[in-house]
């Protein structure tokens, strides 16, 4: 039985650019049994296929009732092939996959193997509806395997797959990979990430990191350029975590803005290890806490809180589990239940130290914050289309869970807009919009010395604009930048281009998300 696969079908943006294209190519096989003269055979297959005589008459002479001589060769030379009408020689329609953008989104999009099957990203995990149904050739044998009679040939037409429309819109793409570039090249940086999402829906709008590869060139690329850091990787993501922190302080009543709490001069021994802040404050509010991103106040108000209350808002805001966007590959990352916390956990979880998170779920999170304290499911498959352009499946907005109470959600937006406007995020200052959010400036873990790094970090920060009535929030989070590592000089910044630039397309676009305040 010959399987003859159906064309995969095609992947768009938003508003039905393409990004993942089937070319259809000519490919060549042989019934060996049915192939007269061989040595003529090869000779002349070997005048149009790249391969030579000897090969073509190996394969010829394998003892294989079928083999492949060629596939997805050139146009002119597959119909140079069947012009031949060599007996037990035929050339069939394959597809090859092409990526019209290049590198553009390639971690979304993801690459096929040769055999057309997705290997990672919406390829893969969209794989059985853009693959289709297969073909079947069949043919009564002989017990040595040899075609009896090609009146016996039985055949099953191929089904195409199913096209697959992301939320994603390529311009939003080429402005956040455009400055993710630009930072990565002006830091020196090791990667990066950066995803921009519709606040309203949580529908991901553009979705970059780097290092990067082209999907159309796999013998290229290496399997770390491959993978997808938004949800495949998880990482201690510092002070950018400070927003549960937040949350769950002016939730549960245990401090409010206005509190002054004594950060202990910028330095502060708890369990025998010293909890540091980059500036020496004294005295300074809950707000200021948040605004200046200081770790001795954010640690205070964790061990007010405690293990199990903490806890609890962290797995709230979608923490320790995965968000379920539609992709493969995505990790849970890390929260440790209370039972197995340690003495010094309710005062460094809060700071983001022992947690490791994904880029996906720290936007959704705060996405909570710019949704009036709603955990959304991010949406990336905006629909499914069959090979009749005939709807098949759409995916809408869903929330989770409420994770607080609108009013704590407000509260919340004015204190990250205080972090850009009076504190750590000064450069994340979006040009004609207001803009909330929050710096990080993690500390990577050294798992051979069992110690935080010294010169590596995560630099990080995550926002939202316009701030008051959010209609995006970016996230970008730089690894390993060189010499300047503050997430609020080389982060914020990234994030503020972003913004103005993606703002400005989707008002000329007349986007309905974007109404300026």
């Amino acid at each position: 039985m010959l399987e003859t696969p159906g064309i995969r079908g095609n992947i768009y943006d938003c508003k039905g650019r393409e990004l993942a294209i089937s070319i259809v190519l000519p490919s060549v096989y042989a019934i060996t049994g049915k192939v007269k003269d061989k040595e003529d055979a090869a000779e002349k297959l070997s005048r149009e296929l790249p391969e030579t005589r000897e090969n073509i008459l190996a394969k010829l002479n394998s003892g294989k009732s079928f083999v492949w001589l060629g596939r997805k060769i050139k146009d002119e030379a597959g119909r140079n092939i069947k012009s031949m009408k060599i007996p037990g020689i035929t050339v069939e329609r394959e597809s090859k996959r092409v990526y019209p953008r290049g590198r553009l989104l390639a971690h979304v999009l993801g690459a096929v193997s040769t055999d057309n099957k997705g290997l990672e990203g919406v390829e893969l995990s969209m794989n059985d509806r853009l693959s289709g149904e297969n073909g079947r050739v069949e043919a009564v044998k002989d017990a040595k395997g040899r075609i009896v009679s090609s009146d016996d040939i039985v055949t099953k037409p191929a089904k195409d797959g199913d096209s697959i429309y992301l939320t994603i819109d390529e311009m939003v793409q080429y402005i956040t990979e455009k400055e993710l570039d630009r930072t990565c090249q002006d830091f020196k940086a090791k990667g990066a990430v950066a995803v921009v999402m519709n606040t309203a829906t949580g529908e991901i709008l553009s979705m970059a990191v780097r290092p990067g590869y082209d999907p159309n060139d796999l013998k290229s690329a290496n399997q770390a350029s491959m993978k997808n850091q938004a949800v495949a990787s998880a990482y201690e993501p510092g002070s950018i975590f400070k927003i549960v922190a937040l949350a769950a302080g002016l939730s549960e009543k245990v401090t409010n803005e206005s509190e002054v709490i004594y950060c202990e001069n910028g330095k502060w021994e708890v369990y025998k290890r010293n909890i540091n802040d980059h500036i020496k404050y004294g005295n300074l509010t809950f707000r200021q806490i948040i605004e200046l991103s200081s770790n001795i106040g954010t640690a205070k108000i964790g061990q007010r809180l405690g293990p199990d209350r903490f806890y609890a808002y962290a797995r709230s805001f979608g923490f320790g589990e995965k968000t379920g966007v539609q992709l493969a590959g995505e990790v849970r990352g890390t929260l440790r239940e209370p039972a197995n916390w340690s003495g010094i956990s309710s005062y460094i979880v809060p700071i983001g130290q022992e947690i490791a998170a994904t880029p996906m779920q720290l936007i959704c999170a705060l996405n909570v914050v710019a949704n009036e304290g709603k955990l959304l499911k991010p949406v990336l498959v905006k629909s499914v289309m069959d090979c009749e352009n005939k709807l098949v499946q759409e995916n809408t907005s869903k929330q989770v869970r409420q994770v607080v109470d609108p009013l704590i959600a407000k509260r919340m937006v004015s204190v990250l807009k205080g972090v850009v406007e009076e504190g750590t995020g000064k450069e994340a200052v979006v040009e004609g919009y207001s803009a909330a959010g929050k710096t990080g400036t993690a500390q990577k873990f050294d798992n051979a010395t069992r110690k935080y790094s010294s010169d590596k970090y995560v630099s990080s920060f995550m926002g939202f604009v316009p701030a008051d009535k959010p209609k995006i929030a970016i996230l970008v989070s730089i690894d390993e930048p060189n010499k300047v590592y503050w997430g609020g000089s080389v982060a914020a910044p990234c994030f503020s281009r972003i913004a103005k630039q993606t703002l400005r397309y989707l008002e000329k676009e007349h986007y309905d998300l974007v109404k300026n305040n």
